[in-house]
């Protein structure tokens, strides 16, 4: 009896996980125009946290907003990280050196996040900025 729960149970297990990949969406895009956008670059975009100190905006050019969409029917996810991280991505497909403004709207299955993609006008001196007001990035 106790081997048959123990397959049982393995079994179920094995099940929930190849329906959880199965039902797994990604969603991501942004409204930012062609003109505003930039050539793909090897450096991370930021997350500029609404938590700390924020940079001024006359180290930055506003390219558009960004907005992500996350699905999976397992509950033992962290749906924003997630979305937070396709928002990257994205923010990264249009060459966008940070995102600001970063929030996420989780579900029980899912989770909605948006954000601003902004260009440093010169990123030397923004990291540097960033880094004497002690902005928290992600």
């Amino acid at each position: 009896m106790r081997k048959i729960i123990i397959w049982v149970a393995t079994g179920l297990a094995i099940l929930n996980g190849c329906a959880s990949y199965l039902s797994y969406d990604r969603y991501s895009t942004s409204d930012i125009p062609f003109h505003k956008r930039k050539p793909f670059s090897w450096d991370k975009a930021l997350i500029i946290s609404t938590n700390g100190p924020q940079l001024e905006p006359k180290y930055y050019e506003i390219m558009g907003n960004v907005i992500s969409q996350i699905s999976n029917i397992t509950i033992f996810q962290n749906h924003c990280k997630d979305a937070i991280e396709m928002l990257r991505y994205e923010a990264e497909n249009v060459g966008a050196d940070a995102l600001i403004n970063v929030s996420c709207n989780p579900g029980r299955y899912n989770a909605d996040a948006s954000g601003t993609a902004i260009a440093f006008k010169n990123r030397e001196q923004a990291l540097k900025v960033l880094k004497e007001i002690k902005a928290i990035l992600e």
